[in-house]
């Protein structure tokens, strides 16, 4: 599946934030994109934030996984996120949003905080002049990622699924 993550201007905090809507989207409908997309949107905004090192981080634990700080994949929960890593396939989800969940490959993930990265080093302080999308590839999403991702042998299985 390939999606696009947007930047939104929030104008309270005076900075953009990823989201997998475009800006004209109604919030109350069903994202045009589907869920997939919204939910590494979401975790990028909610758990990595804005932090550079946040990124680096995950970068590093994503490119040496044996010697990561979850060696096993089992990177478990954040703010409101689970993720969760067998082999080369990566599972983010949420228990808040049935729909919200996608699984992608390591190396789809680690382009995307690639771009993300550069869109943090980068200086969008101009409400009308966002950053441009960032291009997002993943497998699947929804019920489909989470059969996926348990049918992987050696999966920690979602746990909020089972």
């Amino acid at each position: 599946m390939n999606r696009l993550i947007y930047y939104w201007w929030i104008p309270d905090y005076k900075k953009f934030s990823p989201s997998g809507r475009e800006y004209s989207e109604n919030m109350r409908f069903a994202p045009k994109q589907g869920r997939g997309v919204c939910e590494i949107a979401s975790w990028l905004s909610t758990e990595l934030q804005s932090s550079i090192n946040s990124v680096n981080i995950w970068i590093n634990n994503l490119t040496d996984l044996e010697n990561s700080r979850a060696p096993d994949g089992w990177f478990g929960i954040g703010n409101a996120h689970w993720v969760l890593i067998t082999g080369d396939y990566v599972f983010i989800g949420t228990e808040y949003v049935e729909e919200q969940q996608v699984i992608m490959t390591r190396e789809q993930l680690l382009y995307v905080l690639e771009q993300y990265k550069i869109f943090l080093e980068g200086d969008y302080n101009d409400p009308n002049n966002p950053p441009d999308p960032i291009d997002v590839e993943f497998i699947a999403e929804g019920q489909d990622a989470i059969d996926m991702y348990n049918g992987l042998e050696g999966s920690h299985l979602v746990p909020y699924a089972c």
